[in-house]
């Protein structure tokens, strides 16, 4: 038998109450066992890492985040923790101070339903506080920006005549003056914005990634409904040059269905895959969303559907009922699955759906459902769904909430949000459900060889202080991951420094 290339020992394996060291070779998990009865895989070059009595655990797969954007959002400006209009300012202030006069301001987090006033800041607000630089505030949702004048006058917002974007929306005062607010034109301000340089993308990237395997995570599906095949190929740069250490999978946009083959034949690390297609479904052009995703599914290919409302789920089903025939290996996914009333649950389990809940959210913005308590039985569901036969898996949807799986699982649990508020609790699920969402769920959703800490699985691994099995809620939610491991490598390690992932290439823009 072949030495080890690493073994964790004198510790927990999670899942394996009889074993307490882990061996780990060519990238995979090679076994477990006593330490003592390990001792022959190990040689003259096997690297030792004692636990100490930590616990060894797959490493989280997140199932549904935005990658570029949530980078992005960890180099600028954040203000997650906001809760009055006057913090927001402040923050703004000082960020403006850091910020060389005419440079482009960045930030991001803002979500008016969880401010005090239940609004979002005015433009001459955002003039007081930022006043040298244009200023770009995005909503948590990702869908509305705030602007100050002079980023109002970069974009020639005011110019006569403007032309709002199909499907934007620019807010005018009274005198119809712009407000500073514009809905659904996200896409349009990144395109007029400077161009990010490759330096800066990678940069971003490598400095993301690094807060994403500090949270734990070794894997992610990345469902930005922009993506197509230059995206696709940006993807598989940063993932060959090391900036993304993670094991990648990316969603195309519906609107690039003619680009699958393409993206097929592209040539790519073994850490990235093509997952398929993601659909807005809108109910106002149902005929042509059953179209597109009964042709997507013949073809084998994956149907992820954005599902916040009812209107939106009820269309998303609508579609996957009405296609003719489905290829064996196609899957239907319900991405967050928002509200779900108790009728539609016999339909999601007669498709065979996943959904791909955000328990986070229950967490990170529970003070805007608690507003709305005839929404809250129906809200980001679990138990009803698992006790129905649905399969379920779990995401963060960074940047729309923080890339923090434990609390997220946390949130499973206990369904209580950062401010004490207790939403639908009778949906809680135990602790080794909630790691499920996670771990082996996630995996098997993602063909991830993953999820569980068994010979023969990829070696994408954890190490936390404590076994998490015997933990309550708010000591998950507080739990630090001390070592990730992805492939058998080491790429997090608390307190040490940034660990390199490979040799950095060249990154050329497309």
């Amino acid at each position: 038998m072949e030495k080890a290339d690493l073994v964790l020992h004198e510790g927990q394996i999670l899942g394996h109450p009889e074993s307490d060291s882990v061996a780990l070779g060519a990238g995979r998990i090679a076994a477990h066992g006593r330490f003592a009865d390990l001792k022959t895989l190990v040689g003259p070059r096997t690297h030792l890492i004692r636990l100490a009595g930590r616990t060894v655990a797959p490493g989280f797969v997140d199932s549904h985040i935005h990658f570029l954007e949530a980078a992005s959002a960890a180099s600028g400006v954040s203000i997650w923790r906001a809760r009055t209009v006057a913090d927001l300012l402040v923050e703004l202030r000082v960020a403006a101070g850091k910020t060389p006069p005419g440079n482009w301001l960045r930030a991001f987090g803002c979500d008016e339903s969880l401010l005090r006033e239940r609004r979002g800041p005015t433009r001459r607000e955002l003039d007081e506080v930022v006043a040298r630089n244009p200023l770009r505030l995005r909503h948590q949702t990702l869908h509305a920006s705030w602007l100050n004048s002079r980023a109002i006058a970069a974009l020639g917002l005011e110019a006569p005549g403007f032309p709002t974007p199909p499907g934007g929306w620019l807010e005018r005062d009274s005198a119809g003056k712009p407000t500073g607010l514009v809905v659904g034109m996200e896409q349009w301000l990144t395109s007029r914005l400077p161009l990010t340089t490759p330096a800066e993308i990678e940069a971003r990237a490598r400095h993301f990634s690094r807060e994403l395997a500090a949270a734990g995570i070794t894997a992610f599906t990345d469902a930005t409904v922009r993506n197509g095949i230059e995206e696709f190929r940006l993807f598989a740069r940063l993932t060959a040059s090391g900036a993304i250490s993670q094991r990648v999978s990316l969603m195309l946009g519906a609107g690039h269905i003619d680009d699958l083959d393409a993206v097929q034949r592209i040539a790519t690390p073994a850490s990235i895959r093509m997952a398929g297609l993601k659909f807005m479904p809108d109910g106002r052009e149902q005929s042509a969303l059953t179209r597109y995703v009964g042709a997507a599914l013949k073809r084998g290919f994956d149907c992820a559907f954005h599902v916040t409302e009812v209107e939106e789920l009820d269309a998303a089903l609508t579609a996957v009922e009405s296609s003719p025939s489905r290829h064996e290996a196609a899957v239907c996914r319900i991405e967050h699955g928002g509200l779900i009333p108790p009728d539609y649950l016999e339909r999601i389990a007669a498709v065979g759906a996943w959904v791909v809940t955000n328990p986070g959210f229950v967490y990170y913005r529970g003070a805007k459902y608690a507003a709305e308590p005839g929404l809250v039985p129906y809200l980001y569901r679990i138990r009803s769904l698992a006790e129905r036969g649905i399969e379920l898996a779990g995401a963060t949807d960074a940047p729309v909430t923080p890339a923090r799986p434990l609390a997220a699982i946390a949130a499973a649990m206990a369904r209580t949000s950062l401010e004490g508020y207790d939403l639908a609790p009778t949906e809680g699920i135990g602790v080794a459900d909630a790691f499920a969402l996670f771990t082996e769920s996630a995996a098997r959703l993602a063909r991830l060889e993953a999820g569980r800490v068994d010979p023969g699985l990829l070696a994408d691994l954890i190490v936390l202080p404590r076994d998490p099995l015997g933990l309550g809620p708010a000591e998950i939610l507080n739990l630090p991951v001390d070592l990730t491991l992805i492939g058998g490598q080491v790429v997090y390690e608390r307190g040490r420094p940034a660990v390199a992932n490979s040799a950095s290439a060249e990154l050329h823009s497309t």
